[in-house]
């Protein structure tokens, strides 16, 4: 089990965190966590860019968890993206697959 921590401060600009089971942080620039997380790192591995748009950086956490969710029974099958600037952060986009999957 593990969590991630991100947000901003004028020192050290932004950050990501790992959290794990134990309370022990890593800092880094990119993580996935989850039973699905290897799958969602598969897509952020082969396209993840630095110099990516806003929408662009969203369309590619859409993806990342989609891809997670459609090949991990687990995963939970909800996607919630949330964008971290320098004046705060907003959620961005929300979706429940199963409720997609039922109305169809």
């Amino acid at each position: 089990v593990g969590s991630m921590i991100m947000g901003y401060d004028a020192r050290e600009g932004f950050s990501i965190y790992y959290v794990d089971n134990t309370g022990a942080r890593i800092r880094g620039e990119v993580f996935s966590v989850g039973s699905g997380s290897t799958f969602a790192l598969g897509i952020l591995d082969t396209e993840l860019r630095y110099d990516m748009t806003e929408a662009e950086a969203i369309s590619l956490g859409i993806k990342a968890i989609r891809h997670a969710t459609a090949r991990d029974a687990m995963s939970g099958g909800y996607i919630g993206v949330y964008l971290i600037t320098k004046e705060g952060w907003a959620k961005v986009y929300s979706e429940d697959l199963a409720a997609r999957a039922t109305s169809r």
